[in-house]
């Protein structure tokens, strides 16, 4: 089946129906992690001498060649149990062969740890694999194997986990190795620190990565030099664990190598911290002057028998310019003064003298980044850019003129594909849509190479300026599966005021459009990003779409980040139907007893038949400029409510237990029945009723509100509705919680649980999530102003004890993170204005206070 990108050029009138599209190249490629398994064997032969992992490395084949032959030999495996084993390790998939082992494992014959440790390197491909049929393979011989095998099956475990981003079962996972792992073995818990830092960034994995560590810390266990680098990955490390590792550092006397010190630098300044940055700088410049390197510009003044050195330019100079990306005078003062010692004829310099170079006792790879930065080039140029692109006070106007001046008057500072980024995120932000369609149109026709960042940045412009189908198209064209003849094709470039839609050339036809397309660059990132845009242009149905078929477009998985704006698009389009007579009849509809159900728009069971379908379907509602007439149905019922449902079974499904949490509190008035014309009448009877029983009542709510420290089992397999590659956070909480409380009355009173299960995720609290919990519960859980005074004293009242149950919780974190009144009316002016956007302020102000009196 052809490429999308391989059809001739349609005519204007021709359908995207009669185009074909082939199936994706996934992102969840298994070559890297089959090379990181294969690293990890090596190293675990290197260590042990064992020759088991020889015979788990010629496992991944099936052929019985002389090499295998004696390697089973070396551990003793008999011909007979070979061949007995022989199916489950060589069977289709992970899940036939747990299916075999289900039926010949019995508690005399357990499986042994060669057919074990083969099935966790070799049979897992999927995701659904991992999070579901390797945890049973784990966790199920945990028990039998070896205990000298159980750290290599545990790192093994996680080393699958990560590369799938399957952060969710890390938690029990690296709880159970900690319990089996008793030998204080440096190669064990290296090797997991190792695997943990192929996840993503984020908060959970480096938490997962500090309590590896303090456990280190506790049994004396060292750190290796190469885990230190390692975990101070950009892709993984956090500010948090970078000062845990440098107080490390210092605790154990280790003195950091050049990458270290580098990685430190990068680390500092990409958080804009300026201070740790020059320390880093500093000691840089110290690094070079003992090795007879040149080191960063800046003066260094030595001891008394030590000249004054004067630094030359240097790649850590880059760097530390990064740090004052929020300081524009300050970043173009220092990019002044690197550019002073070449207008001077003092490029490379490192003193009068020439330091001596020892070469064989400092040799080449101490250097930083292997080579020597000549002068100032573009990098450099580009950084401070950044500080110009984010500083507010710069208009859109100066923002093009400086990057024009540069380009054209100044042939060192030729733009590079980072330099145009940079340039697209300041329109971005400035929200110039035609001035960064100009750009985009500029960077398709400079011959440069996309790379990832810079396709996430094309896909926003695209979007933003009113061409969500060429950025689909895009990403598409990023998707396809090896692309052939890559140089020929190109991204045709349109001026801004045509129907810009990227058509596919081949041979010499717009040879000016020199956009080369790079296979497998599309992660989650990327799409976020896109959907982001969706989500500004008002177009929730293409999102809605995409979420049901990510991974068969793309092949990535879903994070928290695309969970939040999943919710954010739900609660959009409920409001869009809202606002029109169709919409709102759409919606009465749903209600009607006998409403059909929609049925599923692919029952195709080709891949690449139902990919297509998807994509036709997706290009066709693109190409209408408008949203269609109803946005908030989706899969047969109203959008908020199957988001709901996505947010709860994602809860529920990654950590079964916590369907035994209770809310802490009860609502007053019951879901659907919030307002009624006997509702005064109703709310007297209650007060009268709670107030002889209240003691009764609080005594059973307090008892549920202390669930959150029930711990969880450390082998619970995931539950339908699970999506473990998300750890959600507190503003995916928060976009739960307004959905929650602006959807519908009936979901407010889900509100409490919702704050039970960050409470026991131990997700911090903030402010403003606390405050705008309490405003929604305020229509359900406050009764009037005589019943609620009567509640207050008779220490009965809903809203109340939520108040209180707060701050237990604040307490318990150690954090002020309790709303004051302030915070409260923040809060409902906030709630004010997402239900009506033309909510005034000004006329409102002194009007709002909050609930309740003390």
């Amino acid at each position: 089946m052809h490429s999308i990108l391989r059809a001739s050029v349609p005519k204007r009138s021709q359908k995207w129906g009669q185009w074909h599209i082939t199936r994706h190249s996934s992102s969840l490629s298994l070559a890297r992690l089959r090379k990181r398994i294969d690293g990890y064997l090596r190293s675990a032969h290197q260590v042990t001498n064992d020759p088991i992992w020889t015979v788990i490395h010629r496992l991944r084949w099936e052929n019985h060649d002389y090499w295998t032959r004696q390697a089973l030999e070396q551990c003793r495996i008999s011909h007979d149990d070979f061949l007995r084993w022989k199916p489950v390790v060589f069977s289709p998939s992970l899940g036939v062969s747990l299916d075999m082992l289900g039926s010949s494992v019995t508690a005399s014959s357990p499986v042994p740890a060669w057919v074990v440790l083969s099935l966790a390197c070799h049979k897992v491909r999927t995701p659904s694999e991992a999070q579901d049929k390797l945890l049973k393979l784990t966790y199920g011989n945990m028990t039998t194997i070896d205990a000298q095998y159980k750290p290599f099956l545990h790192v093994l475990t996680t080393q699958s986990l990560a590369h799938l981003g399957i952060i969710v079962p890390m938690r029990q996972l690296v709880d159970s190795f900690l319990f089996h792992t008793m030998q204080d073995s440096p190669f064990h818990f290296n090797k997991l620190l190792h695997a943990l830092s192929y996840f993503a960034r984020s908060t959970e994995a480096a938490h997962l990565a500090l309590t590896v560590l303090e456990a280190m810390t506790s049994r004396q266990i060292p750190l290796w030099f190469s885990t230190y680098s390692s975990l101070m990955k950009d892709r993984f490390v956090t500010l948090e664990l970078t000062k845990h590792l440098h107080a490390r550092m210092i605790h154990e006397r280790v003195s950091p190598s050049a990458a270290h010190l580098e990685a430190y630098l990068r680390i500092f300044s990409r958080h804009g911290a300026v201070h740790e940055a020059g320390t880093y700088l500093k000691a840089i410049r110290e690094y070079c002057v003992q090795h007879g390197l040149t080191p960063p510009s800046g003066r260094i003044t030595e001891d008394a028998s030590h000249p004054q050195i004067e630094g030359g330019t240097h790649p850590a100079n880059t760097l530390y310019l990064k740090s004052m990306r929020n300081d524009r005078a300050s970043a173009f003062h220092y990019l002044h003064n690197l550019l002073k010692p070449e207008t001077q004829g003092h490029r490379d310099i490192t003193s009068s003298k020439q330091l001596p170079v020892d070469r064989h006792r400092h040799p080449p790879s101490t250097t930083f980044w292997g080579v020597r930065k000549q002068a100032v080039d573009i990098y450099d140029w580009t950084t401070a850019l950044v500080s110009v692109a984010n500083d507010r006070k710069v208009t859109t106007s100066q923002l093009i003129h400086l990057f024009e001046n540069a380009r054209k008057k100044t042939k060192a500072f030729r733009p590079t594909i980072a330099t145009y980024t940079v340039l697209l995120r300041g329109l971005l932000w400035r929200k110039a849509w035609g001035q960064a369609l100009d750009v985009w149109n500029q960077l398709t026709e400079s011959g440069l190479v996309l790379d990832r960042k810079a396709l996430t940045v094309g896909v926003q412009v695209l979007t933003r300026a009113g061409h969500p189908q060429a950025a689909f198209y895009l990403l598409d064209s990023f998707a396809t599966h090896h692309l052939t003849e890559a140089s020929h094709l190109r991204i045709r470039p349109h001026p801004v005021n045509s129907p810009l839609f990227p058509q596919p050339t081949t041979g010499g036809e717009f040879v000016s459009s020199n956009v080369h397309l790079t296979a497998r660059w599309i992660n989650i990132v990327v799409i976020n990003e896109f959907l982001v845009a969706l989500l500004r242009i008002r177009r929730p149905d293409i999102i809605f779409m995409i979420w049901d078929n990510l991974e068969l477009l793309y092949g990535v998985l879903p994070d928290n980040v695309t969970l939040n704006i999943l919710l954010k698009s739900a609660l959009l389009a409920v409001k869009m139907d809202r606002e029109s007579v169709r919409g709102t009849m759409a919606h009465f509809t749903l209600q009607a007893p006998f409403h059909a159900r929609q049925q599923s728009t692919s029952e195709l069971e080709d891949v690449d038949d139902k990919r297509e379908a998807v994509a036709r379907n997706i290009m066709e509602a693109l190409e209408r400029s408008e949203p269609p007439p109803v946005v908030g149905i989706w899969r047969g019922r109203a959008a908020t409510e199957v988001a709901r449902e996505i947010f709860r079974g994602m809860v529920l499904g990654n950590w079964p237990p916590m369907q035994h949490i209770q809310a802490p509190v009860t609502a007053i008035r019951p879901p659907g029945k919030e307002v009624g014309p006997i509702a005064p009448i109703m709310e007297l009877a209650k007060s009268l009723v709670v107030g002889l029983s209240h003691k009764t009542a609080t005594g059973q709510a307090d008892s549920g509100s202390g669930e959150h420290a029930k711990p969880l089992d450390s082998q619970v397999v995931l539950r339908a509705g699970a999506i473990p590659t998300v750890y959600p956070t507190k503003s995916t909480f928060l976009a739960y919680i307004k959905l929650l409380g602006l959807s519908s009355s009936s979901y407010t009173h889900e509100i409490p649980l919702a704050l039970a299960w960050m409470r026991h995720l131990s997700i911090l609290p903030s402010r403003p999530l606390l405050s705008i919990s309490l405003v929604f519960w305020a229509e359900v859980g406050l009764r009037g102003p005589i019943f609620e005074e009567w509640a207050e004293k008779g220490g009965y009242s809903e809203y109340g004890r939520l108040e209180t149950w707060m701050r237990e919780w604040c307490l318990e974190v150690q954090r002020n993170a309790f709303p004051s009144d302030r915070d409260m009316s923040r809060a409902l002016f906030m709630v004010a204005r997402m239900r009506d956007r033309n909510f005034d302020l000004k006329r409102s102000n002194g009007t709002i206070r909050t609930f309740r009196t003390k």
